[in-house]
């Protein structure tokens, strides 16, 4: 039995998912580590340890967001906001709001989404994607060299460090929690031309606003770790 496999067969998956079913608000990655690693310290474990474990807890919250699908719940997945909640009907918006755990639910222009939420979701699923893709795939588990999980960690503290002043950068920025350093830069372009300060009208202000919310992310982004392991040339 390699290590990927004995350490996902040590950990409580029934404990996580009792702990997701619990939920009332979204939860922090810290809380999910308890319930599947009661015997886990985590101030003292080393970078190494911390990443195989955060690596199997993410590898296991993947394959239970199928399960939760067909008992029609969506697992959100975020190393700050994990949250399980129940579809709207059909017909309702189901564009997530992470910040608060909830659906749009009002109703659906098309299938799934209102009219305001529908031209929304395609940047934000694709940034899904990339993540999920990642940590089904069980070579990574030992993919990341001893310097660049010294990175994925440390780059996790710092974010959460400024945690208050990443997520209001997004939300300046009408961007979801998911969106990649990619998608950071066209918002920016196109804000910042819509309002430029020559414009007049009080734009000045919103130009500031919405320079300092770039910037931050720009600082902070490339250390979140979905980034830390896209920009790692031994990841698969």
């Amino acid at each position: 039995m390699d290590d990927f496999e004995e350490g996902f067969r040590q950990m409580d998956a029934d404990a996580v998912r009792s702990h997701l079913l619990s939920l009332t608000s979204p939860c922090y990655e810290s809380g999910l580590l308890r319930s599947a690693f009661p015997d886990l310290t985590v101030y003292r474990a080393d970078s190494l340890t911390l990443y195989r474990h955060h690596f199997l807890l993410f590898h296991l919250l993947y394959r239970l967001q199928d399960r939760f699908y067909r008992e029609d719940k969506y697992l959100y997945i975020h190393f700050m906001r994990t949250f399980l909640a129940d579809y709207p009907p059909p017909g309702r918006c189901r564009f997530y709001h992470p910040h608060d755990g909830r659906f749009c639910a009002d109703a659906a222009d098309d299938a799934d989404y209102c009219r305001f939420h529908r031209d929304k979701v395609g940047d934000d699923a694709l940034a899904h994607l990339s993540a999920r893709s990642f940590y089904l795939d069980t070579a990574n588990y030992d993919a990341l060299d001893a310097r660049t999980i010294d990175a994925f960690m440390n780059g996790t503290w710092e974010i959460l460090t400024h945690y208050a002043d990443y997520e209001h950068s997004f939300s300046v920025l009408d961007l979801p929690l998911s969106a990649d350093i990619p998608m950071v830069k066209k918002r920016f372009r196109r804000l910042a031309k819509q309002h430029h300060p020559d414009h007049g009208d009080g734009a000045g202000d919103r130009f500031l606003q919405i320079n300092r919310a770039y910037h931050v992310l720009m600082r902070l982004l490339p250390l979140r770790p979905d980034n830390r392991i896209a920009g790692n040339g031994n990841a698969r």
